[in-house]
């Protein structure tokens, strides 16, 4: 492609420079011709001559530059379908808008999977084709105010069967010959591998490899963000559980079994707590729930109530029918705490009391004060 636009670009040359020095040394002679007329004061046959010659010079090198001018927009054509060609092959994306942010043109190995029908693109403002998160949508907007470039804005975009593509977004301002800003010109990166990849590792690194549930790491961060939204009349309630002969099962049935046993806890656990709450898995036979939005400590208590009930039901593993009962704690923030340290402490207390109680059962936590005042 290279080489044809350089030999096109050549012709070009050589055809304006034909003209031009046909028409210097037009100029020279008719300047020259002028001049002798002056002189001997030539007959009106030879200055009809004269004429003649100069209109079929100047026709002539019209009709040159003319057809310059027909080869230079068919060069220039070549050029335009190359390179949309080229961007077609080498980008995801490619679009070009006018100065208020109408699609102009656009195309890119990835556009005809996401828009098969260009008019859902073409015309329409570039900010309602495209989906920003409000951060990313923030740092477009700053860069668009100040007409500068912008790169690695991540969008979300659907093909027509609902497939999200995650598509990474650069642009800088397209120019006119003067240097006056027109509009923008970007492109878009396929970078779906790579954020599903990350995300995939973000799970792995917050969740636990044998129950799915989150793990200790992702506890300790969730749990003091649920604190800091918590108040009186909302509060967060931490359910701590403790499997009350999983020893005994692991010892006799083998590992195999503890962990079949295990995977089937978790999921009693997330069948009974309430699409606003989670659970974490701590290590070994120690789970927490978290629930939210719980404007009575009674309402944990329930929660912990179902949550017994459901544990207690025999587990079947490898044909083998296996019993192993729970025992839950539980205590509310800001009630009984106001951090994540102290409100965990005050959960695994009032699990030992529940494991003091006969197991199978569930306590809720009292103050000391509370205690005593119970006791007299």
């Amino acid at each position: 492609m290279s080489g044809g636009g350089q030999t096109l670009n050549a012709g070009n040359r050589s055809g304006y420079s034909v003209a031009i020095y046909a028409l210097l040394a037009f100029g020279t002679v008719h300047l020259a011709f002028l001049c002798f007329h002056a002189l001997y004061a030539f007959s009106h046959q030879i200055l009809m001559i004269e004429v003649a010659a100069s209109l079929f010079v100047t026709v002539g090198c019209v009709a040159i530059v003319a057809r310059e001018n027909r080869q230079t927009g068919k060069a220039d054509a070549v050029a335009e379908r190359q390179l949309s060609h080229l961007a077609d092959f080498a980008t995801d994306l490619y679009w070009e808008t006018d100065l208020k942010g109408y699609v102009l043109t656009c195309g890119g190995r990835l556009m005809s999977t996401i828009a098969p029908n260009m008019n859902t693109v073409l015309g329409h403002h570039y900010l309602d084709v495209i989906n920003l998160e409000e951060r990313e949508m923030e740092k477009m907007l700053k860069a668009l105010q100040s007409i500068q470039p912008y790169s690695d804005i991540l969008s979300v975009l659907k093909d027509p069967t609902g497939k999200k593509y995650h598509i990474s977004l650069s642009a800088t301002p397209r120019l006119d010959r003067a240097g006056n800003v027109i509009g923008y010109l970007g492109v878009g990166t396929n970078v779906t591998h790579r954020i599903e990849a990350q995300g995939r590792l973000r799970h792995m690194a917050e969740h636990d490899m044998l129950t799915g549930l989150a793990n200790r790491y992702a506890f300790q961060n969730r749990i003091e963000k649920d604190i800091e939204k918590s108040d009186e009349d909302d509060n967060v309630a931490m359910l701590a559980i403790d499997l009350d002969n999983f020893k005994e099962i692991n010892d006799s049935f083998g590992h195999q079994a503890g962990d079949a046993l295990l995977s089937m806890v978790a999921k009693r656990i997330r069948k009974t707590i309430r699409d606003d709450d989670w659970a974490a898995r701590l290590g070994g036979d120690e789970f927490v729930v978290v629930t939210r939005n719980t404007p009575n400590p009674i309402d944990a208590c329930l929660m912990a109530s179902r949550l017994v009930t459901a544990l207690f039901k025999p587990y079947k593993i490898g044909g083998t029918e296996l019993r192993c009962s729970a025992s839950v704690g539980v205590a509310c923030a800001p009630l009984h705490a106001g951090d994540a340290s102290t409100l965990r402490k005050h959960a695994d207390l009032a699990l030992y009391n529940a494991k003091g109680s006969g197991r199978s059962c569930y306590r809720l936590f009292e103050a000391p004060t509370q205690a005593n005042h119970l006791f007299n």
